[in-house]
């Protein structure tokens, strides 16, 4: 079944030894959570008091979390950004001490990426001591979890480098290539399969040589991706016999020939695994992961938010004892929330290793809403997160709307509920992607009606919200329109403000077209093709976004 990992009791010892010293850490900082959230605060503003920002927002005149709050504004990445670009140009000093690391990329709000800073501090402290316990946990639960190889989707380390020579990329990627020694033997992908630019060559790549072996551990932010992966082994299962059987990689690849040379010299010819991959062709009209990957333990992915859509379509592909796990409150910018078992979705905030503030949901944009923090949130309310990190986001605005849901000790749990820009509005109604998708959910149990991808749109030139979506089965004219109608209605029900705007006609009828079979898939390469990274690619399903729903337009069936 492919590659055997050897020291295995080497690799559990030592994630035991040192997840359980951080566990501990974690367990007696959550029991005072007022002492936790205050030291990690006055760590971080005695650790950046001499930085260009920290002397003109008087950090070193900072004592209580009170003075932070006063000195330092709320602050989105465009407030932060001439910073951070001074970092870029080759200034020490600006935000934190000295330089980062990296900085990671992703998406912004423009066509220009994001910038975040990676420091030493951050990555040593607060990310790498979440990944211990993290992949501790994961042992704890699931003893025989390593006792095989892992397969992480990650993007590519070094897309480029800034004026001064710092690099910048994924820090995912950048995380998977220094991952130490004795974790190594786990990961059967070598990194250069990450630096291949083509969407679908660099999906053949990563299925070809996983498929090759006997996966236990699969980790993946967007599970749109499980759906992606089996896709691929559908399309290409012949390929990958006849290339496990030979050691090759096919030739018709659009792959870098001195990438294509280092990917190459980790193959080698595997007669006996081809050989059960052809037998498993031939029995099965379809082969599912849960036929070339059985000993597959564990799934760690995103399933919170509208990432569950995804989830729903991949039932039946997995081995039934497969967990699936939340993979927890973690972005570019933060990683700030940890789970810790597969029976329970929520992230637990580390407010021992980040700042956390709050501003209650129903209260946002409001010029005098009350900020809160860890200590004094409320158990089932929503929540805008503002994080402070030793990565120089000070004060930041995650745009992330979060539910508390209990407490470990003293730490807040939270759920992630959307994005804050998942609220749209034409003429004031405030449509939130979680009541959009409702309407839909309820009009699909009325008609029994079934989509397989849906999105939307607020079209201000139209006065009307756009639906498509991609059916499960062909509609008629008539159906697609009492779907639209259906759709609209519960809209209508769920938000007094919509009902309001649309019973007085300054908003328009929804309208609802339907998109051609896998446009979800084309949409997503067409992403990929402009720079967007797979972990990266959190799609929201309600938005204010003309060439987003262009692309959409041209997918959709005449």
């Amino acid at each position: 079944m492919g590659k055997k990992v050897r020291g295995l009791w080497k690799i559990k010892l030592a994630l035991t030894l040192a997840g359980k010293k951080m566990w501990r850490i974690l367990d007696k900082a959550s029991k005072n959570v007022k002492k936790a959230e205050f030291d990690i605060l006055m760590d971080i503003v005695a650790y950046a008091k001499d930085t260009v920002y920290g002397r003109e927002h008087h950090f070193s005149e900072i004592k209580t979390i009170q003075d932070f709050q006063k000195c330092v504004p709320v602050n989105n990445y465009e407030d932060l950004e001439p910073f951070i670009k001074r970092h870029t140009r080759g200034e020490t000093d600006v935000l934190f001490p000295g330089k980062p690391i990296m900085y990671a990329t992703t998406s912004g709000t423009t066509k220009e990426p994001k910038w975040i800073p990676i420091t030493e501090k951050y990555n040593k402290e607060t990310y790498n001591g979440l990944s211990r316990i993290w992949l501790y946990s994961i042992l704890k639960e699931n003893p025989d979890v390593f006792d095989g190889p892992e397969f992480s989707i990650v993007g590519k380390a070094v897309e480029g480098y800034t004026e001064d020579g710092s690099c910048y990329g994924s820090f995912s990627g950048h995380v998977y290539e220094n991952i130490p020694g004795f974790l190594k033997v786990l990961h059967v992908l070598p990194t250069e399969v990450y630096g291949i630019t083509d969407y679908s060559s660099r999906y053949y790549v990563l299925l070809r040589m996983t498929i090759e072996h006997s996966i236990h551990l699969l980790i993946t932010g967007n599970p749109s991706t499980l759906l992606e992966m089996n896709n691929v082994v559908q399309k290409n299962l012949e390929s990958f016999i006849r290339d496990i059987e030979t050691g090759t990689l096919k030739k018709d690849l659009a792959i870098d020939p001195a990438i294509r040379q280092n990917i190459e010299a980790y193959l080698s010819p595997n007669p006996e695994r081809a050989a059960g991959l052809q037998a498993l062709k031939e029995k099965y009209d379809i082969v599912y992961p849960k036929h070339y990957w059985p000993e597959l333990k564990v799934i760690v992915t995103w399933k919170l938010g509208n990432s569950g859509l995804y989830l729903q379509h991949t039932r039946g592909f997995f081995p039934r004892y497969t967990r699936i796990r939340e993979f927890g409150y973690i972005a570019t910018e933060a990683r700030a929330g940890l789970v810790l078992d597969s029976d329970n979705d929520t992230s637990i905030l580390v407010s021992h290793l980040l700042f956390f503030e709050f501003i209650k949901a129903a209260d946002y944009g409001k010029p005098d809403a009350r900020v809160y923090l860890s200590s004094e949130i409320e158990d089932g309310e929503q929540y805008y997160i503002i994080v402070t990190t030793p990565s120089g986001l000070y004060r930041y605005n995650m745009n992330d709307i979060v539910q508390v849901e209990g407490f470990y000790n003293q730490f807040p749990r939270i759920r992630f509920i959307q994005k804050g820009h998942g609220v749209t509005s034409l003429t004031g109604e405030k449509v939130h992607e979680a009541q959009f998708l409702k309407a839909i959910h309820k009009a699909e149990k009325e008609l029994s009606i079934n989509t397989m991808f849906h999105i939307g749109f607020a079209d201000f030139g139209t006065s009307a919200y756009h639906l498509f979506a991609e059916f499960s089965k062909e509609i008629s004219d008539q159906d697609l329109a009492r779907f639209a109608e259906t759709v609209d209605s519960h809209l209508r029900t769920i938000n007094m403000e919509y009902e309001s705007k649309r019973g007085s006609n300054r908003i328009r009828p929804l309208i609802a077209a339907r998109l051609k079979k896998n446009s979800f898939d084309e949409f997503k390469a067409l992403m990929m093709a402009r720079g967007y990274r797979d972990g990266q690619f959190k799609l929201t399903h309600l938005m204010v976004d003309e060439m987003r729903m262009n692309m959409f337009k041209e997918l959709t069936l005449s």
